[in-house]
């Protein structure tokens, strides 16, 4: 099908009648009917059949409106970005992060870029690093923020910053001490995370390679922010990333440094292909010294 043919095709399936699709398009109802039939042709089957005036899809049109609706998605967002760029002369910001970030870091640093880049427009959203990488691939970001990022083909890799893991608990919890023994662990009701997060995977391994295996611990997180939310309700505690850790409310919690773990990296992933021109990295500029803010004591 070509372009013209998915757009006709919509129209008509989405307003249900030849008039409707011609008048949301602004064409005549001879011109929806002529592409309508042309489309049909190329295909080689009906789209639409006619009962008591009315025109209704087949099923095979059906079919093909779930295949077509992501398409059309496409080209309605092309559209947008064509007016986008008659309007302003620099591009956007297109930016997908893991929750971690999202909590406070990158959303302080695009207010400072908002402020410094007014007419730039800034698209933002939280997924997991595996949908990140799929997004970079298909051109819809132009940035993500994740932990410990994997070399792929295509993607280019460049360190903001260093975080650590810090345990986190309850004061009703009463550990004192500033620091927290690897071996302490073991002994304490620990709120794991899942062994698919980059943050899971180091931790976990670090401890089965000690022989350390918490003891009382029947929850796993999925996100390093539940399992900070779960220590705030006295559930256990949690080994978490610095930047989960000092992000919103700390009351009624304590944290312990932990020597002994590996530091985190903090990476910005972009297509190999797309340089970073420089209001992007005026961006990272800005999140490079907010994440700095989060290395230090709190």
């Amino acid at each position: 099908m070509r372009l013209r043919h998915i757009e006709i095709f919509h129209a008509v399936y989405m307003t249900g009648s030849v008039s409707g699709a011609a008048k949301s398009l602004n064409v005549s109802q001879p011109t929806v009917s002529k592409i309508l039939r042309h489309a049909e042709d190329q295909l080689g089957f009906d789209l639409f059949y006619r009962e008591k005036g009315r025109i209704f899809p087949t099923e095979k049109a059906n079919l093909l409106f779930t295949q077509i609706t992501p398409v059309y998605d496409q080209i309605s967002d092309l559209r947008k970005y064509a007016v986008m760029l008659k309007t302003t002369n620099v591009g956007r910001l297109r930016i997908a992060m893991t929750p971690a970030f999202s909590l406070q870091a990158v959303p302080r640093a695009l207010a400072e870029f908002n402020k410094q880049h007014p007419d730039i427009p800034i698209e933002i959203e939280t997924q997991h690093a595996s949908e990140i990488f799929r997004l970079l691939h298909n051109n819809t970001i132009d940035l993500g923020i994740v932990f410990e990022a994997v070399e792929q083909p295509g993607l280019e890799i460049q360190q903001l910053g260093i975080t650590e893991f810090v345990c986190v608990s309850h004061i009703s919890k009463k550990i004192k001490d500033k620091q927290i023994d690897l071996n302490d662990l073991a002994a304490l009701p620990l709120i794991q995370l899942n062994a698919k997060s980059p943050l899971g995977h180091m931790l976990n391994k670090k401890l089965e390679g000690l022989g350390l295996y918490p003891n009382g611990s029947t929850i796993v997180a999925e996100t390093y922010h539940l399992a900070k939310r779960l220590v705030e309700q006295g559930t256990g505690v949690a080994v978490i990333d610095k930047i989960t850790a000092y992000s919103g409310g700390k009351a009624n919690l304590s944290f312990h440094e932990i020597p002994g773990l590996d530091p985190i990296r903090i990476d910005v992933v972009s297509r190999s292909n797309d340089p970073l021109i420089s209001f992007k990295q005026d961006f990272l500029n800005i999140l490079k010294a907010e994440i700095k803010s989060y290395t230090r004591e709190k």
